[in-house]
């Protein structure tokens, strides 16, 4: 007769938090959770060299309904901006930080396609040394898509626009629920 053995706790863990149990067939829970989406962002500007460049979030919200949530989230932007004497000198958006509401429509028991509605402030790095940083009152609108894996691990892509300073964000992210 053989045993099981286990040979990692870790490995155990993770294994268990990754797996559903057959018996679950709902698995919204409301809860606190954050977030971590990756992807490009993409501007026409006549400020920075390449309008399709790298960009981060960071979120952290709470699911109160399988059908709303809400988060506060921060937004990377790595836009190069022109440089040299013959460059313009004028603003570009360099970061969001802001704050939304999600209203959701699930699909199945783990896929939902969801909205955006958000507020925040896009701060405007200079072109130059001798122009001041400024800021912008930005709205942002989004749609998406989520993938519950099970209650604790969901993963998203999302189509997202600041609105006032015309920047668009293509994302795919990983949310821990907890």
């Amino acid at each position: 007769m053989r045993t099981l053995q286990i040979r990692s706790p870790l490995a155990t863990l993770l294994s268990l938090s990754l797996a559903m149990p057959a018996f679950a067939d709902n698995v919204f829970e409301p809860g606190p959770y954050i977030g971590l989406n990756l992807g490009r962002a993409s501007i026409s500007s006549k400020y920075v060299e390449s309008g399709n460049d790298a960009s981060g979030a960071l979120a952290v919200g709470y699911q109160a309904t399988p059908n709303f949530g809400a988060e506060i989230f921060a937004q990377t932007l790595s836009f190069d901006p022109f440089k040299g004497l013959l460059a313009a000198p004028g603003n570009y958006p360099d970061s969001h930080i802001g704050a939304a509401i999600l209203g959701s429509t699930p699909i199945s028991n783990r896929l939902s396609v969801y909205g955006r509605l958000g507020i925040g402030r896009t701060k405007m790095a200079s072109t130059r040394a001798s122009l001041p940083t400024s800021h912008e009152t930005d709205p942002s609108i989004g749609i998406g898509a989520s993938y519950a894996f099970n209650r604790l691990w969901s993963a998203n892509l999302e189509a997202s626009r600041l609105t006032k300073t015309e920047v668009n964000f293509l994302t795919v992210g990983l949310c821990l629920q907890f």
